[in-house]
C-alpha cells in the first residue's frame, strides 16, 4: 500500500476506494491512512469485510465527530497511532462502536479522550458484535454523571457481545460504573493491566454483570470507587463465572464501604492470585480486601496488608462476608487490618478451609470465629 497524498475529502475517499480495488502496492512502500480524522472516518466507511487498514506511524488522529459504527469485519493495524477525540470539538462521542454484525480487531493503537454525556461505552462500545484488542492504550474516556447507569469510560461490552483484551492497558477511565470496563457480554482479558481507573458507584477497574470473565496473568491497580457497593478494584454480580487466574488485586480503594479490591455478589473464583494492599475507608467501611455475599472460592490465593480503615465500625482487613459462601483452599490470609475486630475474616456462617490460614491480622484474625482452626 502507498501513503496518499491528498487534501480534499474527495480526493482522500477517491484515492482509498483506488486502493481498496487494486489490491495495493508494493511492500517496500505500504499505503497508510493519511494523518487526519476524516482520512481514517473515509477508510473505516469504504473498507470492505475482511480488509485490515495501516494507520500512519505513531501520527495522531484527531477526530471532531464520531466515526461510522462497524458493522463488519475490519482490523486496524495502529503502528504505534493514536485517535484522539479533539476536546475542542464541542462534540460528545465514543470514538468506536461496534454494531451486532461487526468484528473489530485493534493492534498497536491508542484510544483516547473519548466523552459521553450518558450511556456506555466513552472509548469503545461492543453493542453485540465482537473485539480483539492486541497492544492497545485505551486511556482517558469518560462517561459524564447525567445519570447512575452510565458504564464502561473505557469499554463497555453489552449483551451479547464479546471481547478479547490481550497486553493492552486501561487507565485514567471515568464512569458511573466500570471505570476502566463495564460489561454485561463474555470478555477474556490476559496479559493486561487495568490502572487508575474511577467509578462514581461501583467496579473502578472492573463492572461484571452479565456472562462470564476471565482474567489472566494480569495486574488491577490503583482504581478507585465510591458509591454505595462499590469495589475499588472489581465488582461482580450474576450467576456467571468471574475468574481470575495468576494475576493481581492491589491497591485498589474504595471511599464508600464495602470491598476495597473486590465486590462480589456473583460466582467468583482467584486461583494462583493475590488480593494486596486494598483500602475500604468509608465509615463502616467492610472488606479492604474482599467484601462478599456471593459465591467466593481462593486456590492457591493470598489475601494480605489490605484495610478496613475508616471510621466506626470498620470490619474485616482481609475479607468480609454477609452470608455468601467462601471457600479458603490452600490460601491464607495474613497481615490485614482493620479499626474494629476481626482484622483478617468476618463472615456470618461457617468458612470452608483446607491448608490455608489466617494469621497475623490485627486487631484480631477472625472473632467472632466462623473460620476452623483459626486462632487470635
Amino acid at each position: 500500500m502507498r501513503y496518499i497524498r491528498f487534501c480534499s475529502a474527495a480526493a482522500v475517499a477517491a484515492a482509498i476506494v483506488t486502493v481498496l480495488t487494486s489490491g495495493g502496492a508494493a511492500a517496500a512502500d505500504p499505503d497508510r491512512v493519511p494523518c487526519s480524522g476524516t482520512a481514517l472516518s473515509l477508510a473505516i466507511a469504504t473498507a470492505r469485510n475482511g480488509e485490515t487498514i495501516d494507520l500512519r506511524r505513531d501520527c495522531t488522529y484527531h477526530l471532531s465527530t464520531a466515526l461510522p459504527a462497524i458493522g463488519k469485519d475490519l482490523t486496524i493495524r495502529g503502528n504505534g497511532a493514536t485517535i484522539l477525540r479533539d476536546g475542542t470539538s464541542g462534540s460528545a462521542f465514543r470514538i468506536f462502536d461496534i454494531a451486532s454484525n461487526g468484528n473489530l480487531r485493534l493492534q498497536d493503537l491508542t484510544v483516547r479522550g473519548g466523552y459521553l454525556i450518558s450511556g456506555d461505552g466513552a472509548g469503545i462500545r461492543v453493542n453485540g458484535g465482537a473485539l480483539r484488542l492486541s497492544k492497545v492504550d485505551v486511556v482517558d474516556n469518560t462517561v459524564g454523571q447525567s445519570t447512575a447507569v452510565g458504564g464502561g469510560g473505557g469499554i463497555a461490552v453489552e449483551p451479547g457481545g464479546s471481547a478479547e483484551i490481550r497486553s493492552s492497558y486501561v487507565a485514567f477511565n471515568n464512569a458511573n460504573n466500570g471505570g476502566g470496563l463495564y460489561t454485561r457480554g463474555t470478555v477474556t482479558v490476559e496479559n493486561s493491566e487495568f490502572a487508575r481507573n474511577h467509578a462514581r458507584y461501583s467496579g473502578g477497574g472492573i463492572y461484571q454483570s452479565g456472562d462470564s470473565i476471565f482474567v489472566g496473568s494480569s495486574v488491577i491497580r490503583r482504581n478507585t470507587a465510591a458509591g454505595s457497593l462499590n469495589g475499588g478494584g472489581i465488582f461482580v454480580a450474576g450467576s456467571n463465572l468471574t475468574e481470575i487466574v495468576d494475576s493481581k488485586i492491589t491497591n485498589n480503594t474504595d471511599t464508600g464501604t464495602r470491598g476495597g479490591g473486590i465486590y462480589n455478589a456473583g460466582n467468583l473464583r482467584l486461583a494462583k492470585s493475590e488480593v494486596s494492599g486494598n483500602v475500604v475507608g468509608g465509615v463502616g467501611g467492610l472488606g479492604g480486601g474482599i467484601y462478599n455475599t456471593g459465591g467466593l472460592r481462593l486456590k492457591d490465593t493470598d489475601v494480605f496488608r489490605n484495610s478496613a480503615n475508616g471510621p466506626a465500625a470498620s470490619v474485616g482487613g482481609g475479607i468480609y462476608n454477609n452470608g455468601g459462601t467462601v471457600t479458603l483452599d490452600h490460601s491464607n490470609v495474613r497481615n490485614n487490618a482493620s479499626t474494629v475486630a476481626p482484622g483478617g475474616v468476618f463472615s456470618t456462617n461457617d468458612v470452608s478451609v483446607t491448608d490455608s490460614k489466617v494469621v497475623g491480622n490485627i486487631p484480631t484474625n477472625c472473632t467472632p470465629n466462623r473460620v476452623p482452626g483459626c486462632t487470635d
